[in-house]
């Protein structure tokens, strides 16, 4: 009778103990999907396309009736560590920019909304996101 408790009690043990260590388990790894958004700023125009945007031009142009994609993201990822070792790359403006003109097929990104968001585990990747209006300009003449 007196193994058969301590038989019991030591099976409760290894219950007790076994989600002791699933719980720190868990927290280990939601503790290592840390992250972070940040919000970086507003672009009033932006392009990576040749564009003119001369006075003479821009007074001839009627912005009522130029196509305009509103709300348009665009965005590019890059892997920034891998094990905490930085890969001294990172995401480029530049690159998240012409994603937003491609997908909005215009010219010239206006208002845009410029932000960031990272998180590791293991590797570091981040995110940098551009949302703004693609204006499609007529082709010069």
């Amino acid at each position: 009778m007196q193994s058969a408790r301590r038989g019991f009690r030591h099976r409760a043990r290894e219950r007790r103990f076994g989600a002791i260590g699933l719980g720190a388990i868990g927290l280990a790894v939601l503790g290592g999907l840390a992250g972070c958004a940040t919000d970086e700023g507003h672009l009033t125009l932006a392009s990576t396309r040749p564009v003119s945007i001369d006075a003479r031009d821009l007074r001839d142009l009627d912005f009522e009736k130029l196509p305009v994609m509103r709300d348009i993201e665009g965005s590019h990822t890059a892997v920034t560590s891998v094990l905490l070792i930085p890969t001294f790359t990172g995401p480029h403006l530049e690159v998240a920019v012409e994603d937003a003109l491609d997908r909005g097929h215009g010219d010239l990104l206006t208002r845009a909304h410029v932000s960031t968001t990272k998180w590791w585990f293991l590797i570091g990747v981040e995110t940098l996101t551009v949302r703004g209006n693609v204006v499609d300009l007529p082709e010069a003449q």
